[in-house]
């Protein structure tokens, strides 16, 4: 049997920007993202305000009006941007929507790659030169308000605050967007020289979707002003460590439901030969209603409102997070281990496993169904090193077994508890 396409075509065009297609009639649009690749450092906070700040205009259209007249004439095409993190890498992403030639009857590509240039290259200016002062004051407002929200969602607060104490002094431990002082702190210069790294020197990924040749695809890429780059420093590798011991933190606020995070290390990540049966450890374990923790904790043991698991496969992390009653903290951590150790001993029903495979083989199955979800899959991959190879890992995660399973699971040790509790 021939081997399966890959999901995307790729080359590296050199300075290290690469370009990927995945060309397809499927959707009515194109989408590009392009994907600026950074570590999380004392540059993250400035770095993050980028897509903000150049999203207020360029020289050509110098305000949010005016860019969005310009894209309303591409027939309502969209361009954006954010910032985000994939393991302990930060990714500034720019998105840019608009519909295909062959349905518009008129050449809006090579519109769109001129657009595209302008937020990135000729963003509105003060007179000087640098980025707009007044811009960049009003975006770090609204980013640090962005960053500072987080305690007001206990959820989100909760999840934080494990991570922060888990993996202090590790990377990871810093929002992709930055802290809400280190964000108050930016001066407009820092944006503008981190502005000039991020189109000189970081690595950089465009991904197209769409019906698109791949010698139009090379067109836009160039069109963006790339090839001729320097060279990129290699970004730093992530931090991986065993638990010297189990840390517990708990914290006080006026809260009426306790949030308990149990935060796990594992050696293995996205690439690792035993990634897929941490795959199907955590669907069997709590990423689903159908996995030990839901069914067991919440409906059988009624110790939680809400209960789930995940896997932070770019860090090598397994996060766990349960609402629950304050006084039922001993008893919902103590069941939340012991059913990681019938895992680990490969205590799995036949119904379990195959209600796990077949959530798993759905989701990734209809994931060509999104141009952003293509995208997002080959990033992660791209993050890790890894080839965006869709139909293997479909192929990965039909053949593993409950063994592989629980053998990841052996692997999954418990770091740090984080407890949100009442006064």
């Amino acid at each position: 049997m021939a081997a399966p396409a890959p999901l995307f075509r790729s080359t590296d065009l050199g300075g290290g920007f690469r370009l990927h297609l995945h060309r397809t009639n499927a959707f009515k649009t194109l989408q590009a993202r392009l994907a600026f690749h950074a570590d999380l450092d004392d540059g993250t906070a400035a770095r993050a305000l980028l897509p903000r700040v150049l999203g207020r205009g360029t020289k050509r259209h110098p305000s949010l009006r005016a860019m969005q007249i310009a894209l309303d004439t591409l027939y309502g095409a969209t361009l954006s941007g954010d910032a985000g993190k994939l393991g302990e890498r930060q990714v500034l992403l720019f998105r840019a929507d608009w519909i295909a030639d062959r349905i518009a009857g008129s050449k809006v590509l090579p519109q769109m790659g001129r657009l595209f240039r302008e937020l990135l290259r000729e963003p509105a200016q003060e007179a000087g030169g640098g980025v707009r002062g007044e811009v960049v004051a009003q975006e770090r407002k609204l980013q640090a308000d962005e960053a500072d929200a987080v305690f007001d969602d206990k959820g989100r607060y909760a999840r934080h605050r494990l991570v922060e104490a888990m993996c202090e002094g590790e990377p990871f431990a810093r929002p992709a967007i930055g802290r809400a002082a280190e964000i108050r702190a930016v001066p407009a210069e820092a944006v503008t020289a981190a502005h000039r790294v991020m189109l000189d020197t970081a690595e950089a990924d465009l991904f197209l979707v769409g019906d698109l040749s791949w010698a139009a695809a090379m067109r836009f890429a160039r069109s963006l002003g790339f090839p001729a780059r320097r060279a990129t420093a290699p970004l730093r590798p992530p931090v991986l460590r065993r638990p010297a011991r189990v840390r517990t933190v708990i914290e006080r606020q006026e809260v009426g439901q306790g949030k308990l995070e149990l935060g796990f290390r594992t050696p293995i990540r996205l690439g690792h030969p035993l990634y897929p049966g941490l795959v199907l450890f955590n669907m069997l374990f709590g990423g689903s209603p159908t996995g030990k923790l839901f069914k067991t904790v919440r409906e059988k043991a009624s110790l939680c409102y809400s209960i789930s698991s995940g896997v932070e496969r770019s860090k090598g992390l397994v996060l766990v997070q349960a609402g629950i009653e304050v006084k039922q903290f001993a008893r919902a951590r103590r069941m939340i281990l012991e059913l990681l150790d019938d895992l680990r001993a490969g205590k799995v029903t036949r119904q379990e496993e195959e209600q796990a495979r077949a959530q798993l083989l759905s989701g990734l199955r209809v994931l060509r169904d999104r141009a952003g979800g293509i995208i997002d899959f080959a990033l992660e991959r791209q993050v890790n090193g890894q080839p965006a190879d869709l139909d293997g890992l479909v192929r990965a995660l039909e053949a593993v077994s409950v063994a592989d399973a629980a053998e990841a699971a052996r692997s999954v040790e418990l770091d740090t508890v984080y407890f949100l509790r009442n006064r």
